[in-house]
């Protein structure tokens, strides 16, 4: 179990989770994919993030319970993660944070906090052994969980 708190610049609204090894970690966006809030590929996963770029605090829950989401998340998904060689990043294009965790498949969840009263914007990842199905928790406005999930990103070039 383990518990870490990192600050990060994400930029092109978006917040990632990949594998370290991955020549091209970064994923393009198709319609749906925007839509649904995420692009997901096998040891790459983008959420879509609540602004276009600034620093975010980003919470790290590994292998801990995943209490209820609280009423203060905007938009919040749960994606299965296989970590493949131990080694992830979590972050976006201009900053990440690398991490080693078991390998195996993992549950990745990742909630979007509204922004504190000082403008301040929050991220929970939440990574648990143990599989899962792809998931929109909770949603804005802006995201669309209708209809069938789009689980084939391709990298952006």
């Amino acid at each position: 179990m383990a518990r870490f708190r990192e600050i990060i610049y994400l930029s092109y609204s978006q917040f990632c989770v990949f594998l370290s090894s991955l020549d091209q970690p970064y994923n393009d966006w198709s319609v749906r994919g925007y839509a649904q809030g995420f692009a997901w590929r096998l040891g790459s996963v983008s959420f879509r993030a609540l602004v276009d770029e600034g620093y975010h605090i980003i919470s790290l829950f590994i292998n801990e319970q995943v209490p209820a989401i609280s009423a203060d998340v905007v938009r919040a998904f749960k994606v299965p993660f296989s970590v493949i060689d131990r080694n992830i990043e979590v972050g976006s294009i201009s900053s990440t944070v690398p991490l080693e965790l078991p390998e195996g498949d993992y549950s990745l969840q990742v909630e979007f906090i509204r922004p504190s009263s000082s403008g301040a914007y929050e991220i929970n990842v939440h990574l648990n052994l143990g599989g899962c199905d792809f998931e929109v928790l909770r949603a804005d406005a802006e995201i669309d969980a209708q209809g069938e999930f789009d689980i084939g990103a391709v990298p952006a070039k």
